[in-house]
C-alpha cells in the first residue's frame, strides 16, 4: 500500500479517481489519518467526488473542468492514480 503524501511532487499535477461514493470516503479516512486537509477541514466532513487533486502542500481538493480535462490529457507533467491502489485491504 502507498501512501497519499507518496504521490506529493511540486512537478506533477496528483489526481485520484474514486470507483465509488463508499472508495471516497475510504480515500478521505485515509486522507485525514495522513494529516492531509480538504478547504482548512478534515476531509471526512466533505461530499465524496469521482476525482480528487492532490496538493503539494498536504492538501486535497475538489476537480473542476480545467483540471478534469488536465487527468484526462494524459500530459507527461500530470499523474492519475486509483484510489483502491492506496486504499489499505
Amino acid at each position: 500500500m502507498k501512501t497519499i503524501e507518496s504521490l506529493i511532487n511540486a512537478s506533477k499535477k496528483v489526481y485520484v479517481k474514486m470507483s465509488s461514493d463508499a472508495i471516497c470516503k475510504q480515500f478521505f479516512t485515509q486522507a485525514e489519518r495522513e494529516g492531509f486537509l480538504f478547504g482548512g477541514e478534515k476531509p471526512t466532513k466533505k461530499e465524496p467526488s469521482d476525482i480528487i487533486a492532490v496538493l503539494p502542500d498536504k492538501r486535497i481538493c475538489y476537480v473542476g473542468t480545467i483540471g478534469r480535462i488536465a487527468a484526462g490529457s494524459g500530459a507527461e507533467n500530470v499523474v492519475v492514480v486509483e484510489a483502491e491502489a492506496l486504499l489499505a485491504p
